[in-house]
């Protein structure tokens, strides 16, 4: 069931472009600091996870248009948000500041629907 505090389109942003809590924690920390470039291992550390997971995360967020890597290597990513999504991200942003709580229970909600599970389980991802 939706929270009434969030609106309806960060919901639809949510079950959209944000897979995990991780991935959901590292756009926050992208974007509060768009200036500060990350790595996977900064990120890792920053969340307390491990730097292959974050890496990971970090290239998703780029691929979904929410980070750009500076194809270094180890890669740097920093926040840029596609102009198309800049302002729901802040809006995200401003219900996770608000109520991470129910941000977080929303992106679990949504992946613990049976249906949703079956489909996302023959849905086909470039990995």
């Amino acid at each position: 069931m939706p929270d009434p505090e969030i609106p309806d389109e960060v919901l639809r942003f949510l079950a959209e472009h944000v897979e995990s809590a991780e991935q959901l924690d590292a756009l926050m920390l992208l974007r509060a600091d768009p200036a500060r470039g990350w790595t996977a291992e900064a990120l890792s550390q920053a969340l307390f996870s491990v730097p292959q997971s974050a890496a990971r995360t970090l290239e998703r967020l780029q691929a979904h248009g929410f980070a750009a890597g500076d194809g270094a290597s180890p890669p740097t990513y920093r926040y840029a948000a596609a102009s198309a999504h800049a302002a729901l991200v802040e809006r995200l942003a401003e219900a996770y500041r608000a109520n991470r709580a129910a941000v977080i229970k929303q992106l679990f909600a949504r992946r613990a629907d049976p249906v949703r599970s079956l489909a996302d389980a023959f849905r086909l991802r470039k990995e």
